[in-house]
């Protein structure tokens, strides 16, 4: 049975067209997991779904009742398609209980008592119902977030949509959220997601859909999608999400950067040592080569790939002159220690740049 049917949806602003022409279902229980580049309308597309945004064109039905109508009655809308927002959008002057309890207070005609019980049971459910007399400022991100997913809960919506939940939050508070909607997307809470977690898609998702050129551009299960995409533009996006590329040079920060490489590498199941040895790899290698000269650079690139156990390191030195395990700056000990550990060594040149290639 379908919650939610979209039909030749289409916004613009002004001249400027964000999307055209999408039609999907989703049915009851379901959750449709949103993916795709940056200004491809995914969130706008959410939020016409709650009517945040009016659509220019197309049709929507939620529960059988055209939303689009002038007479729709929009509070009402709201409480039956919650939305959980990327900033939590908590009121900062309401302690927690008071956030949780306004809204099914004002619009559902919810008793005080009945309100407060029931928000007390939904903090517990997350782990949060210590903190009811808390002000939003004293709260962690992850924190906010589960208040947040609550919050809406509160109002017994029949779906919730998720707009990138988890990206303005620390990298050690994400799982905690996803853990959250993990279990009501288990639970059976119709979802619609939008994320660029590609491994928290896959887990979750009954449908991916991927947005690009101004619209639905291809929509399947989480196999088909990340494992045999059918169109090229699917295909070249999934492969830049196996891509971690950075920049280095005498001045860049190599704690934030091994940091965001050890975020990088936990979900394709790197074991501790391959991820050793790469931070072997800069320390000894890139990092050697590029304090020598304030002019030299380095490009980092880290390629896997979720359908194999393929993990391939690149280091580019653009403008080097010397095969870079040859370099100066290179002592033996260390290039002993980044040839133990790696294995496989291998440089190239170019007309422009040298390539340190290395498998781990």
């Amino acid at each position: 049975m379908s919650i939610i049917e979209v039909k030749g949806l289409a916004k613009s602003f002004g001249n400027t067209l964000v999307f055209k022409d999408i039609s999907l279902d989703v049915d009851k229980g379901e959750a449709l997991v949103i993916i795709g580049p940056s200004g491809c309308g995914k969130s706008t597309f959410l939020r016409c779904i709650n009517r945040m945004e009016q659509p220019s064109s197309g049709s929507i039905t939620v529960l059988g009742k055209d939303i689009l109508d002038k007479t729709a009655d929009i509070d009402r809308l709201r409480a039956q398609v919650g939305m959980v927002y990327q900033s939590f959008n908590l009121f900062s002057h309401l302690n927690i209980l008071e956030n949780m309890i306004l809204a099914p207070m004002a619009v559902n005609h919810m008793p005080q008592a009945q309100a407060i019980h029931e928000a007390k049971e939904l903090l517990a459910q997350v782990g949060m119902e210590q903190f009811a007399d808390h002000l939003p400022a004293q709260l962690s991100g992850g924190q906010k977030q589960r208040v947040a997913i609550v919050r809406c809960l509160m109002m017994k919506p029949d779906v919730l949509l998720f707009d990138e939940p988890t990206s303005a939050l620390d990298p050690t508070m994400v799982d905690e959220v996803q853990n959250v909607i993990a279990r009501l997307v288990k639970d059976g809470m119709t979802s619609i997601i939008v994320t660029h977690e590609m491994d928290f898609a896959r887990s979750i998702a009954s449908r991916v859909a991927y947005f690009d050129e101004h619209g639905l551009y291809e929509i399947g299960t989480p196999e088909q999608v990340f494992d045999h995409p059918q169109k090229p533009k699917t295909q070249q996006f999934i492969e830049r999400m196996d891509v971690f590329e950075r920049d280095i040079s005498v001045n860049a920060d190599m704690y934030a950067l091994l940091s965001e490489i050890r975020s990088f590498c936990i979900p394709y199941g790197f074991t501790n040592r391959q991820i050793r040895s790469i931070e072997l790899l800069l320390e000894e290698i890139a990092f050697a080569i590029t304090s020598t000269d304030i002019e030299q650079q380095c490009v980092f690139r880290l390629r896997c790939s979720r359908r194999s156990d393929t993990k391939d390191v690149m280091l580019e030195f653009p403008g080097i002159q010397q095969e870079p395990i040859t370099h100066p700056a290179i002592d033996e000990l260390g290039l002993q220690l980044v040839q133990k550990l790696t294995g496989d060594v291998a440089c190239k040149e170019t007309e422009d740049s040298w390539y340190l290639s290395v498998k781990v």
